[in-house]
């Protein structure tokens, strides 16, 4: 059977002196398939050899110029020489020449004379015998450099003598140099980390007792000091008493793997900007917690965590300082549950709290073994004190508080969803109550949040049903008690609920975005009003109406405001907007540009609600202002906090010092009123002199100089004081 592979017709070198011998021999092999290129001078063999890269070399003993035997040894000393047969040819009693033919490297031996017809088999065989050779060494080639990417080496132990033979890839990984035979067991279970020494060693003492196989995944410290993490498998030997003699397995190095694995876990697990558990791993803390909680006979707190207009540092100082506030939040809760005992120091030492981030800036927090709420409360306490600390922010103090809501498990539910839902309720409650403090859920918050849900539907149709009206506030001037001006604010009369101020409807229309749509109404209204007093010429009053800061996001502020003096034909002096310091506080250039054109068509502007948040002199000579308010938090408490007297005072010289105009809001009483008078704000409004009034309201208000409670029902009215007020302009 001729030899013929798909691609290559092998090449066989003959060489030899005797020019028959070559010829019979080439004649032989190219029967059989091969080709045959022939040399008769030894010095020309090694030059050939080079030039034509025979598959294999017949090389005769004793030839003119060098012998057989030291041509051998040259062509193994080459690269190319190493791996290809060589076939010398012998005397048939010639042994000595034999044993110097292997000597100097040669693969086999032809012996003379020639037998010719099998010499083309010889060869044949010869040379099917060194591919399948050097196949094995590619694919050992290919094992190693396998074994090399995969990390992974073989072993063989004799449990007789406890001798370990390791491959070169186990020493690689072990940080050694090969050694040489066998190295004891010992080495494998010095290297072994000190704290799985002992588990690895009960589980290789139980494999060879009792196992066939073994399956173990440990640490181990490389001689380099480095830790690495090692997967070792192993098939057991036993002999005719089931006693284990021999193991043989592989050792991997999976120390990448775990790493991908436990950055998959982090990813999986932990929120990538805070490092806190996120809500998947929380749901798994819950379920330990449950279990305690009923071996115990304990509760469980949930606390769920807001932090109070963190939206504002978001959009003024940008997000790269808000992910660093949320980093700093995240380690203070953190530390905050962990420092201590985690509730009450005196009565309980075993607690356990965990805190994971729950969405943008909420956080939620698990704790374990509280006996009554007083604990849950104490937590809250000691997160309140900690949150509130000012943080310091690539060089700028920042204030965050934060509301709280907590429930308790089993008391308010058993489900997670559903105590996570409680906490939420509760502290949106806890925002409504001033912000900054916590608050316990209880049933009727949960039926206040579903009224919430169905009011805010209801609010979405209110402006097509007709449902919202407008009513205007008196601002005085003390002490003359002329009228200065009037403020317009919006109203709902609820087809259910009866009249609903604005306290009732407008924060909701803030989160929804349909203030928006609301603003632009009150607008719209209180444009065609004004137009109406102007026709009449009996009265002319300047206008106040308040605008959403949401109107500069949506960009269309400045078109809105210029089609509602277009559609009302007003004069624009009469009417004045006003904003709130947020919208101050901004970076959008928007803002700018908008208030600037506003103040173009000659609307006053007036600045609402200043001192409670962060406006300073810089963005006071930055914005066309002509007046600034006083917020009614100040003038509540100026009886009693000299330090709101302060501020007042120095809210109202900076006013004068800016050329701008002041008046003070939410005036109650009639010391309220003198001491503002004393401080230097002459301009007030509030129930002391009037509340919002309706429309006919108004108009009686102005022909009489007064109203008298009796004639109005809306609740707003309670604290109207009956003072007679002149109605003179």
């Amino acid at each position: 059977m001729k030899y013929s592979p798909k691609n290559h017709t092998p090449l066989v070198l003959v060489a030899d002196d005797d020019h028959f011998i070559r010829v019979l021999v080439k004649d032989a092999l190219e029967s059989e398939g091969f080709r045959v290129s022939e040399v008769a001078d030894g010095r020309d063999v090694l030059s050939t050899f080079s030039r034509i890269k025979p598959d294999i070399i017949i090389l005769d003993v004793v030839m003119p110029g060098q012998d057989g035997f030291r041509l051998c040894r040259e062509i193994r000393a080459t690269e190319a020489g190493q791996t290809v047969p060589i076939v010398m040819m012998t005397g048939l009693d010639d042994i000595d020449s034999v044993r110097k033919a292997y000597a100097a490297g040669a693969t086999d031996f032809i012996t003379k004379p020639l037998n010719i017809p099998l010499i083309g088999y010889r060869i044949q065989y010869i040379f099917r015998s060194s591919r399948t050779l050097e196949k094995l060494k590619q694919s050992e080639t290919r094992l190693v450099d396998a074994q090399k990417i995969a990390n992974l080496g073989s072993w063989e132990m004799d449990l007789d003598s406890g001798d370990v033979y390791w491959s070169q890839e186990v020493y690689a990984i072990f940080g050694m140099e090969p050694g040489n035979g066998a190295i004891s067991h010992d080495v494998f279970m010095n290297a072994v980390h000190p704290e799985e020494k002992d588990a690895v060693a009960a589980l290789l003492e139980k494999a060879f007792s009792a196992e066939d196989n073994f399956n173990i995944e440990c640490r181990i410290l490389a001689q380099n000091g480095r830790s690495r993490t090692i997967l070792t498998k192993a098939r057991i030997t036993r002999d005719e008493s089931n006693k284990a003699t021999w193991a043989v397995g592989f050792i991997q190095d999976i120390t990448e793997r775990k790493e991908v694995e436990e950055k998959i876990r982090l990813l999986a697990y932990y929120d990538t900007l805070t490092g806190l558990p996120n809500r998947i791993l929380f749901h798994d803390y819950f379920s330990h917690a449950v279990a305690f909680a009923t071996r115990t006979k304990t509760q469980i707190g949930i606390l769920f965590v807001d932090l109070d207009r963190f939206k504002l540092i978001n959009d003024t100082l940008g997000h790269t300082v808000g992910d660093k506030v949320l980093k700093d939040v995240a380690k203070r809760l953190d530390a905050g549950i962990r420092k201590y005992d985690y509730i009450a120091r005196e009565r309980v030492a075993d607690i356990d709290a965990e805190v994971a981030r729950f969405a943008g800036d909420e956080f939620i927090v698990l704790l374990k073994n509280v006996r009554d709420h007083f604990d849950a409360a104490k937590v809250a306490q000691r997160i309140q004190d900690s949150l509130t600390m000012p943080y310091i922010i690539d060089g700028t103090e920042i204030i965050i508080t934060p509301s709280i809501g907590i429930s308790l498990y089993p008391v308010d539910g058993e489900k997670l969803e559903d105590l996570i839902k409680y906490a939420d309720i509760a502290m949106y409650h806890a925002k409504e109550l001033g912000r900054n403090n916590f608050q316990f859920y209880s049933r009727s918050l949960d039926t206040t949040a579903k009224d919430h849900l169905i009011l805010e539907g209801q609010l979405r149709n209110a402006i097509r049903r007709d449902e919202l009206f407008v009513c205007y506030q008196p601002i005085i001037k003390v002490p003359s008690f002329k009228i200065s001006g009037i403020e317009a604010v919006v109203r709902w009369r609820h087809p259910e609920r009866g009249i609903l101020s604005a306290a009732s409807f407008v924060p909701m229309a803030e989160e929804t975005g349909l203030i928006t749509e609301i603003d632009e109404w009150v607008l719209f209204t209180v444009c065609k009003q004004i137009k109406v007093w102007q026709d009449r010429a009996d009265q002319s009053w300047m206008v106040t109406v308040n605008v959403s800061g949401r109107n500069f996001k949506k960009r269309t502020l400045v078109e809105t405001v210029g089609r509602a003096l277009h559609s009302s034909g007003i004069d624009p002096r009469w009417l004045k907007l006003e904003i709130t310091e947020g919208v101050l506080i901004d970076k959008d250039g928007y803002v700018v540009s908008a208030l600037n054109s506003i103040k173009e068509m000659g609307i006053r502007l007036a600045l609402d609600d200043f001192g409670t948040g962060y406006s300073s002199l810089g963005y006071l000579r930055k914005f066309p202002l002509d007046i600034l308010k006083i917020d009614k938090s100040f003038v509540k408490d100026l009886l009693v906090d000299p330090d709101c007297v302060s501020i007042t005072t120095a809210i109202i010289a900076l006013a004068r010092s800016l050329k701008l105009d002041i008046i003070a809001e939410g005036v109650e009483t009639k010391e309220q009123m003198e001491l503002l008078l004393e401080t230097g704000c002459e301009k007030q409004q509030g129930n002391y002199f009037s509340p919002p009034l309706s429309l006919n309201d108004l108009e009686e208000f102005v022909r009489n100089g007064t109203i008298r409670i009796s004639d109005r029902s809306n609740d707003e009215s309670q604290g109207f004081s009956g003072l007679a007020v002149p109605v003179t302009s």
